[in-house]
């Protein structure tokens, strides 16, 4: 009967203290940003900071722009770095390194990067998003989107035949406050 009692009481207190480290660990605390345009995707997103990567947003960016770098995988050196510079540049997952990825829009002044996931079964998971060990200086946040937010961002920038969508981030919401925001359809948070 004690070993009953001792194994409940792990199966219950274990989990919520695993979750609760992550929860308070800085490196773990989700981002959110809202989309003010385009209209048909005003909602609020959460992303995922690199744990390993980058640096923290020092301070909030009011109406930039969130916009699809060209080409959208990010592994060579991006044509559309004059609409990047002073922004913040979209890239989808694959074919090279984050930190490559992170570089190039880097060197095209972006004020940081989302990288969404190309995985379109990965519906409620986070990358996380890892050093490739070449050494290279990452000086901009970087931050993981899950696939169906990026692509819903990415879709209605094509569909509205925008620059990109303007964005206010980070967002500085308390619990109370997050309840209450305009999530994307399907989101997975709260």
């Amino acid at each position: 009967m004690l070993f009953i009692d001792f194994y409940l009481i792990i199966t219950i207190l274990l989990p919520l203290t695993i979750h609760s480290v992550d929860q308070n660990d800085d490196h773990y605390q989700d981002i959110y940003f809202e989309v003010v345009e385009p209209s048909d995707i005003n909602y609020t997103f959460r992303c995922r900071p690199s744990k390993q990567l980058s640096t923290n947003f020092n301070q909030f960016y009011e109406n930039v722009y969130l916009i699809p770098a060209k080409p959208l995988r990010g592994c060579s050196r991006l044509q559309n770095d004059f609409e990047l510079n002073r922004n913040i540049a979209l890239i989808e997952r694959g074919d090279c390194s984050f930190v490559t990825k992170i570089e190039f829009a880097q060197e095209s002044g972006a004020l940081g990067v989302m990288i969404m996931d190309n995985d379109s079964t990965a519906h409620a998971y986070f990358v996380q998003m890892i050093d490739d060990m070449t050494k290279r200086k990452v000086l901009i946040p970087a931050m993981f989107l899950q696939y169906k937010d990026g692509h819903m961002i990415l879709n209605s920038i094509e569909k509205n035949h925008v620059m990109g969508a303007r964005i206010n981030i980070p967002l500085n919401l308390t619990y109370h406050q997050m309840l209450k925001v305009p999530r994307a359809p399907g989101s997975n948070w709260l």
